[in-house]
């Protein structure tokens, strides 16, 4: 265990100034984007609302991303794929955009951005927390996945992304609405439906299209796929390995550790399963290949509150739920925490057994879960041990003004 005290001003989590409360949303062969750029995906989810945080398109390192997923394209009633947020996706006005534009908002800016970027390809993520509402209806009938393949096709070409990742939560189990035992066969046909016109398109257009998901790490949700079937129609998997505890946690614990920590006393389910080596391992024994598996790696961390002192600096403590100051279930972006970093009261330390880094206040009694440079080369690492497919960022607007953890991936994978 390595342990270090911060040194800086002191600065209470409590008091961080200018947090906005805002909702947290919460390729078959290995592509190079980039001239020069690691044998390696590196996946950048941007979020629309992101311009209401004052992070814009315009703030991407794109430089340092092989493949930028923008999120979210909605999913109608009737089962189409149309805009989430209107005013973000084509309305808003950036500095230069002039008034007579038919196009504008951060549609426009993604094509600007690939127009000095030619080689990064840009995918539009459809679903997500807020608009997987319509996925199973949508997926229910042969007609009716006709229906949504070829309207998102549409949306794809008419703002020219470079292809679709369809992030439905949750298959079965449903988020804002409830699923359908069905939906686990058909969210394979409806990924085998957009392939044949994904590729149905890409001959019409002399140019390939990619399609993807965003799959969960918690076994029950990822229980309610085909894991083994729907591998054939997608060009690469994006796990969500992180989040694996959160504001309804009744201890405090790494979120998104890299391994189990046999120190943890809640038994041999939580070390089983709770972990990106342990997710990877799932996805693999279905039959997956490793080169189609790219691992999340969160860019925002996870407080507790009321955490006890103990010899691990509070970590697999119980807690009772989040601090104020912090968004909504206990959330810090990366750039929210960097003032903890260098404040007095908290302790910082790397637990080497799960590969990740954990800060502790034993006065406050706050911990708090995320991952840092350290922590993200010991990811990379594991990647190119393992020949997986790369690694996702989720999302690149919680990145400080720097862009340094995008900065530290995209190096680190670089093999620099």
């Amino acid at each position: 265990m390595n342990v270090r005290k911060t040194v800086a001003a002191s600065v209470s989590l409590l008091a961080l100034a200018g947090v906005v409360l805002a909702v947290f949303l919460a390729p078959a062969a290995q592509v190079s984007a980039q001239a020069g750029n690691p044998p390696y995906r590196v996946v950048g989810y941007y979020p629309s609302y992101a311009i209401y945080e004052d992070y814009f398109v315009t703030d991407i390192k794109a430089s340092q991303l092989t493949h930028l997923i923008y999120a979210s394209i909605d999913v109608s009633a009737n089962g189409q794929c149309v805009s989430g947020d209107i005013w973000t996706d084509a309305q808003y006005s950036y500095p230069d955009d002039q008034p007579t534009l038919r196009l504008r908002g951060n549609f426009r800016q993604l094509q600007l951005l690939r127009g000095e970027h030619p080689n990064l390809k840009i995918l539009m993520s459809v679903g997500g927390w807020e608009y997987s509402e319509h996925f199973s209806d949508a997926a229910a009938t042969e007609q009716s996945r006709q229906r949504f393949a070829r309207s998102c096709v549409a949306f794809m070409r008419q703002y020219l992304f470079d292809g679709i990742d369809i992030d439905w939560r949750y298959p079965v189990e449903g988020n804002t609405v409830a699923g359908s035992p069905s939906d686990r066969a058909n969210y394979t046909l409806l990924l085998a439906e957009l392939r044949k016109q994904l590729d149905s398109q890409a001959v019409t257009d002399a140019r390939p299209y990619l399609l993807t998901v965003l799959a969960p790490g918690i076994a029950a949700l990822y229980e309610n796929i085909e894991l083994d079937r729907i591998h054939p129609y997608v060009d690469w998997i994006n796990l969500m390995t992180f989040g694996f505890h959160g504001a309804w946690s009744d201890h405090a614990s790494h979120h998104a550790p890299l391994y189990a920590n046999t120190r943890d006393p809640r038994g041999e389910d939580i070390q089983q399963h709770y972990n990106v080596d342990s997710v990877v391992s799932t996805y693999l024994d279905a039959g997956i290949p490793a080169s189609k598996l790219v691992i999340g790696v969160p860019l925002y961390a996870q407080a507790w509150q009321n955490v006890k002192p103990n010899e691990h600096f509070g970590l697999y403590q119980p807690a009772s739920g989040v601090p104020s100051g912090t968004r909504p279930g206990g959330v810090l972006y990366w750039r929210d925490l960097l003032p903890l970093l260098q404040n007095d009261a908290y302790i910082e330390y790397f637990d080497d057994e799960a590969s990740v880094p954990w800060l502790y206040s034993p006065d406050e009694r706050i911990a708090i879960s995320y991952d840092n440079p350290q922590s993200v080369r010991e990811k990379a690492r594991y990647i190119r041990e393992e020949n997986l497919g790369g690694m996702m960022l989720w999302q690149i607007s919680f990145d400080d003004e720097d862009n340094s953890l995008v900065e530290v991936a995209y190096e680190a994978l670089s093999g620099r």
